[in-house]
């Protein structure tokens, strides 16, 4: 009984695997090294406000971003942390180095969180942000979709894609501005099939939130198709000022 497990650690030892996050060694079975594991453990367990994701100084403090008013039009956002590391180095290597597979295991390690488990509990499907044609054939793969498609194999819910991506747009990474990035996607979404949405409990999925421009713009274009309700959920959330929401 013993041999499978005496074979897989000489095979660690011989071939170890590479940590997603920072390359060093880890077990080959493990995507994260234990210091990247350790990592992300703790931006997951760092408090955020229920309505809008953002770090709030302690479970249950008042936001003093959203004040408990949320993102309209969602009732809730939620996320699996900060964009910092060990995360902010998955989601480069999943979005732009094609490690497309780290889609599923981030998809694993949301549903280990208790608020993730309850908002895909209390949904019936799940949208993916769309990209446009052009920057899909580029990158092989939309992200968010990937990720929307893995969560809903574990959560069995649907995955529709009601809206399209009309306008190839800048990449919100190099605007920083709240109203620069509202204008930079104005228009970029058209709702092409409606009746998938209406009268369900939707889930909005992305890779990353920092002003929140692309996911109101989208929620608020899919908002006449009358779903019973929005709310989004995102890897992580960015401070716009780049300053990672220090002074809080």
């Amino acid at each position: 009984m013993q041999i499978p497990w005496i074979v897989r650690d000489v095979a660690d030892w011989v071939y170890p695997g590479r940590c997603a996050a920072c390359d060093s060694d880890c077990n080959g079975s493990d995507f994260l090294c234990y210091r990247c594991e350790a990592g992300l453990d703790h931006l997951a367990a760092a408090p955020t406000c229920a309505r809008c994701a953002l770090p709030v100084v302690s479970n249950g403090a008042p936001c003093p971003w959203c004040h408990g008013r949320g993102l309209p039009p969602f009732q809730s956002i939620v996320r699996l942390g900060r964009f910092d590391e060990p995360l902010r180095e998955m989601i480069h290597a999943m979005k732009y180095r094609r490690l497309w597979r780290l889609a599923d295991e981030l998809a694993d390690r949301l549903l280990t969180e208790d608020r993730v488990k309850r908002l895909l509990a209390d949904c019936d499907v799940l949208v993916p942000v769309p990209l446009h044609w052009a920057r899909h054939i580029g990158r092989g793969y939309n992200q968010a979709d990937l990720l929307a498609s893995a969560l809903a194999k574990r959560a069995k819910v649907r995955v529709v894609r009601p809206a399209v991506r009309v306008r190839h747009t800048p990449r919100q990474t190099g605007i920083h501005s709240r109203t620069e990035r509202e204008e930079n996607v104005r228009g970029a979404f058209a709702v092409k099939r409606p009746a998938e949405i209406a009268g369900q409990r939707v889930v909005i999925v992305d890779d990353v939130m920092t002003t929140a421009a692309t996911l109101q713009t989208l929620g608020r274009i899919l908002k006449p198709a009358h779903p019973a309700r929005l709310s989004a959920l995102v890897l992580a959330v960015a401070d716009p000022r780049g300053q990672d929401f220090q002074g809080i």
